[in-house]
């Protein structure tokens, strides 16, 4: 396979990002959620938390050199979307990382490659595009913006969210996290009213 386990790690804090304002302890319990609703014990995929001591959020070639010093057995190879490879090079380290790291670029509807790849980079295919691993546009940014009743929907769904109804989300997000959010009210400060 392209990968022996998979990792998510929440980023920590991110002034770049104004609307990300959950704390990096929200998003890792959500991922825990979500893996451990999603994955069976056996299944490679671990959440990581790596970033939770940080101040700020590591730009991800410094994320991925600790990493090597903290777990020097293994080789980072970082997931990206199609629709992040055209701008690679201006991130952070940009540069470095473009050349020096491993990466698995999944297609994202709308976004094919065009461009050429980092040089140790898979593109990751469904065996014999027997399948599609992504078929619309998703992102958390997207779900944070239906919560939030931003999306580009109509005034029933809108409404519908106002009254609480997640029908706009459900399905979307495991179960588990979808109640966490709920039952949390982790994005109610978020709500326009």
């Amino acid at each position: 396979g392209a990968a022996d386990e998979v990792w998510l790690v929440p980023c920590g804090k991110r002034p770049d990002k104004p609307s990300l304002k959950r704390s990096v302890l929200d998003r890792l319990l959500m991922c825990h959620l979500a893996v451990n609703t999603t994955f069976g014990t056996g299944f490679p995929v671990l959440v990581s938390a790596i970033e939770m001591e940080e101040p700020t959020a590591l730009p991800t070639w410094h994320l991925l050199q600790k990493i090597r010093r903290e777990r020097p057995d293994i080789v980072p190879v970082f997931v990206i979307g199609s629709d992040l490879v055209k701008d690679l090079k201006e991130w952070d380290e940009g540069e470095r990382l473009w050349a020096e790291e491993n990466f698995i670029v999944i297609h994202r509807p709308g976004f094919p490659l065009k461009d050429e790849l980092p040089p140790h980079a898979t593109q990751l295919e469904p065996p014999g595009n027997a399948f599609t691993l992504a078929s619309q546009e998703l992102s958390s940014s997207e779900i944070r913006k239906r919560l939030r009743y931003e999306s580009n929907f109509g005034e029933l769904e809108r409404s519908a969210m106002q009254d609480k109804n997640y029908a706009m989300v459900e399905g979307l997000v495991p179960a588990a996290v979808l109640a966490h959010i709920i039952r949390y009210r982790i994005y109610d400060d978020d709500y326009k009213t």
